[in-house]
């Protein structure tokens, strides 16, 4: 049976969550500084704002906006990287994540507010901190809110407005005596919020899933578009960022074919193709005349 294809819409939140294979421990030790690190990535290369995350033993949540119409394409890129990165840290071989991934479309405002202190509360109601204590989980976007300056990827104003307190640090401290409320008023609601937040499509109001579901509808209309065309439409978006790269460096497509195969003009635009999309080594060599699709992984780490 074929998949159903995933709903996706330029500004769109979702909540994105995988577990481990075969619920196996793959955040045990380094391994979830790596998938931070691999979220972080991401996040720069597909324009994606992180509302909220946490990383725990065998399974992870996000609350990821997407304002590009991104998150199969990023999704693939996020879990495939890390999977590769883990078992060649391991020595392990074979699928690292349980199944398909699972994203459910979040309304803006109270639903996606509730996500996030979903999200935050996931240590504390796994038993492994209590609420005064959360800001010691490492692994999670919440401690990373407390700082002066947030990263980039992060956003804690959407869901701080939410609740009309100010984007700072000030407002993170009345963030956490709501977090504290909320752990108090909701004790026993675990399955409750679970199948809220982790079950069905979307968390949003009547008129908002109405809406989905229509956007969904048409989607579904398309679902025989066949892998080549959207391996076009996914070329195109890299397209715009080398015709971007060779402007700004004053240079053509027959500059490119004519000019040294390791340029330093040419490992500039690589390297941004590989920071900020998902554009194959293979893909970049062919375009920018760079020779084998080695040489440009090559280059661009001796770059850096």
């Amino acid at each position: 049976m074929a998949r159903k294809p995933r709903l996706e819409f330029a500004g769109a939140v979702y909540h994105v969550m995988s577990r481990g294979n075969y619920r196996k421990d793959v955040f045990a030790g380094r391994s979830a500084e790596a998938f931070e690190k691999a979220l972080f990535e991401a996040c720069g290369k597909c324009g994606w704002r992180l509302h909220a995350y946490v990383i725990m033993s065998n399974h992870y949540h996000l609350a990821l906006e997407t304002p590009r119409a991104n998150l199969v394409e990023g999704m693939r890129w996020l879990q495939g990287t890390f999977g590769n990165r883990f078992n060649a840290y391991h020595r392990e071989r074979g699928h690292v994540f349980q199944s398909r991934y699972k994203s459910l479309v979040i309304e803006e405002g109270r639903p996606l507010l509730g996500l996030v202190n979903y999200i935050h509360l996931n240590p504390v109601r796994a038993g492994i901190v209590g609420v005064e204590q959360l800001r010691e989980y490492a692994w999670s976007s919440y401690p990373k809110f407390f700082g002066k300056r947030v990263r980039s990827e992060l956003v804690r104003g959407d869901f701080l407005s939410a609740l009309e307190l100010a984007d700072s640090v000030a407002g993170m401290r009345a963030y956490m005596k709501h977090l504290e409320w909320c752990e108090e008023g909701e004790m026993g609601r675990r399955d409750e919020l679970a199948k809220r937040y982790c079950r069905g499509w979307a968390v949003a109001g009547k008129e908002y899933r109405k809406e989905l579901k229509s956007m969904f509808v048409e989607m579904a209309g398309e679902a025989e578009v066949s892998g080549e065309d959207v391996e076009e439409l996914r070329e195109a978006g890299w397209e715009k960022v080398l015709e971007a790269g060779l402007v700004e460096a004053g240079k053509t497509a027959d500059d490119a074919k004519r000019e040294a195969k390791a340029a330093s003009w040419k490992v500039q635009i690589a390297a941004e193709l590989r920071r900020t999309t998902t554009a194959r080594n293979a893909w970049i060599a062919e375009r920018l005349w760079m020779g084998h699709p080695s040489r440009v992984r090559n280059l661009i780490r001796d770059a850096l």
